[in-house]
């Protein structure tokens, strides 16, 4: 199986609680265990700017592109917009992209990167810029290739940039289980939110979500979907909020991919936030996750 990197993920954020490089530290680690090889490692193309307006907004597109970002579009995003974050943002795209293709061809797809959910279709927020979740459904959606998508997000903040893009959309179900009390403020409205209480841990966590994913997957029945497989669900996270142990989030990704597989749904993982007190703990997640997936 494939594994979508490019080296343009990696950017420096000096001080800033988001970092970039911990995609390549998950890669490295999975490269020294012998999980994946090299050859194993597939670079993306800089998105098309066909593929970007079918999220968002011309005049987001015109600044992702010709590195039109404001001040105040750094403001609002709380990340220093540099044109490496700018080209970085936009390669992860590419990458979820991508491997929305080839989940389509072998069952499941990985970006080791991705999950921007706070990108609005007109503005960034959260530390996301483009939402490469969306562009990758709507993509597949605009050459006929699905029929319905499920987005499973499970990171420890509500995806609420995927949920305004595809709020009234019937072809999509966003799923959202996150920290109640966490970023944003101010939540969208997913198809279904699960608000946690702060401190939720394994058990608890696992039975909610083991029930209500179920339920929604036998009742929508999607043929394809995006999985946002945070890593700030760790009790470790300084984010985050809740209390998962790293044996929860194994069993976590466990079962979101065997129950894709179980149903023959087709699943692109992209990894989205993780900002753990120690950084080794983030970059484990991350690649667990990654090894879960390669299972599936």
């Amino acid at each position: 199986m494939k594994i979508i990197f490019s080296k343009y993920y990696t950017v420096k954020t000096p001080g800033h609680v988001f970092r970039a490089d911990k995609f390549e530290a998950a890669l490295k680690l999975l490269l020294k265990e012998g999980v994946v090889s090299k050859k194993d490692i597939v670079a993306p193309a800089f998105p098309l700017k066909a593929d970007l307006l079918l999220a968002h907004s011309p005049a987001w597109v015109r600044k992702a592109l010709e590195f039109g970002f404001t001040p105040a579009d750094s403001s609002r995003a709380e990340i220093k917009i540099s044109r490496s974050v700018a080209r970085a943002h936009a390669m992860n795209t590419g990458g979820t992209v991508l491997a929305a293709r080839l989940a389509l061809e072998d069952g499941v797809g990985v970006n080791c990167g991705g999950g921007s959910h706070h990108a609005f279709a007109d503005h960034g927020e959260g530390f996301c810029l483009l939402n490469d979740i969306a562009v990758a459904i709507k993509k597949l959606f605009k050459e006929r290739r699905i029929r319905r998508a499920i987005v499973i997000d499970l990171d420890a903040h509500q995806g609420n940039g995927t949920a305004a893009i595809f709020k009234g959309d019937k072809k999509v179900f966003t799923f959202s289980m996150h920290g109640a009390e966490t970023y944003p403020e101010k939540k969208e409205k997913s198809s279904l939110d699960i608000g946690l209480k702060p401190g939720a841990g394994d058990a608890a966590y696992l039975a909610l979500l083991r029930q209500e994913l179920t339920r929604v997957l036998e009742k929508f029945r999607p043929d394809f979907a995006v999985y946002v497989a945070g890593a700030d669900v760790y009790r470790g996270d300084l984010l985050g909020g809740l209390k998962l142990s790293l044996a929860g989030i194994k069993r976590r990704d466990a079962f979101v991919f065997a129950e894709c597989r179980r149903r023959g749904v087709p699943v692109v993982l992209t990894l989205s936030g993780g900002y753990a007190q120690k950084f080794t703990d983030t970059v484990r997640i991350h690649a667990d996750t990654i090894r879960e997936a390669l299972k599936a």
